[in-house]
């Protein structure tokens, strides 16, 4: 109940405050109704913004892992709780190893599971280099991987910012990539190579789309 509530909340704020957009969403509710099981949504980072605004957008319940520093302030920590974060120290943030596995604990729970493939919020609102652990847990789950764009939520909430401004946000859900359909029969850690170059080149379409 408390989920729908927080859901509601974050909706209310971001279609008010950031006049927010949502694209490519019945395509996805379509797919993850055939589908069935959990998905991977991999998505850009550039603001704390990002995490309640995938989750207000996506039709399903989420799970994330998140600094538990934004955990301090008790309302917002019990509504980022409420859909689905749970918090990690930067201790163990640094240990890609054990972030794994309680990633794909998630999944193995039957919960979707978004990540950001950056590790980190960008500085400027480019993309940085993506991190492996996408890929790995695409591969070693099966689970699709849906790219997701997050667009504006730099501009309203960049690193120097402690209050977000009233800037226009857009969430863009791509096409899911099957891990399975990823050369077939070859090493797995070319697969993951290949799945990772799809991703990144899925996510800069739909940020190209978004500025045409």
């Amino acid at each position: 109940m408390f989920y729908w509530l927080a859901r509601m909340f974050f909706k209310l704020y971001f279609f008010i405050y950031h006049r927010a957009r949502v694209r490519g969403l019945s395509s996805l509710a379509k797919f993850t109704a055939a589908y069935g099981g959990p998905v991977v949504l991999a998505a850009n980072h550039a603001s704390y913004l990002d995490p309640p605004a995938i989750g207000m957008a996506f039709p399903g319940k989420l799970r994330f892992v998140a600094w538990d520093g934004l955990f301090k302030v008790p309302l917002f920590s019990a509504l980022i709780r409420a859909l689905g974060a749970m918090p990690v120290s930067q201790e163990n943030k640094n240990s890609a190893a054990g972030l794994l596995r309680q990633v794909m604990g998630f999944i193995e729970d039957g919960y979707n599971v978004l990540i950001f493939p950056e590790g980190v919020r960008s500085p400027d609102g480019n993309m940085l280099p993506f991190e492996g652990g996408a890929a790995l847990i695409a591969i070693k789950t099966g689970s699709p991987v849906v790219p997701v764009w997050v667009g504006g939520t730099w501009d309203a909430l960049p690193l120097h910012l402690t209050f977000p401004r009233p800037r226009k946000v857009t969430i863009t859900f791509g096409e899911p990539i099957i891990p399975g359909d990823i050369a077939p029969g070859e090493p797995e850690k070319q697969r993951r190579a290949l799945l990772l170059d799809a991703l990144r080149t899925a996510i800069e379409k739909l940020r190209d789309s978004e500025r045409e």
